[in-house]
């Protein structure tokens, strides 16, 4: 494995668990049951590529991504001072719009970064594009 390879399912396991993070924190302040449902569905999501992620690195025998506490404390952090005066569904829905737009644009300058990465790596970063793309495109009807 490239180290290319590596630092780009570095960078997937990075913003797949900065999702499921952000929608952690979300979830018991949703107090609307099809929105509610929605995440999970999302959550599960981020897990399965998360878990790819992590079994190519450790196929490989790398280590794979950790969050630090410090970066899972800020961005649980800035969650809940997002949301809280404003819980309703549409301004859950705008957060979750604007994270994933910042983990497309980060996705994005990885994969042009490692440009020496191998199809596997790069096939699962353009999936968690596609899946950031669907995703955003989803939150719209929620707003």
């Amino acid at each position: 494995m490239k180290s290319d390879d590596t630092a780009l399912f570095r960078e997937i396991q990075r913003s797949a668990q900065k999702g499921m993070r952000v929608i952690e924190t979300i979830l018991p302040k949703v107090a609307d049951d099809p929105f509610s449902l929605y995440l999970n569905g999302k959550e599960l999501q981020y897990s399965q590529i998360n878990d790819r992620a992590r079994q190519e690195m450790l196929k490989e025998q790398r280590e794979s991504y950790r969050t630090g506490a410090v970066a899972e404390l800020a961005l649980k952090g800035s969650v809940h001072a997002d949301t809280l005066f404003d819980t309703s569904v549409s301004h859950m829905a705008r957060l979750m719009i604007r994270e994933s737009s910042r983990e497309l644009t980060d996705m994005w300058r990885a994969l042009n970064h490692h440009e020496n990465a191998g199809e596997q790596s790069r096939q699962l970063a353009e999936e968690f594009l596609d899946f950031e793309q669907k995703t955003i495109t989803e939150l719209k009807k929620f707003l």
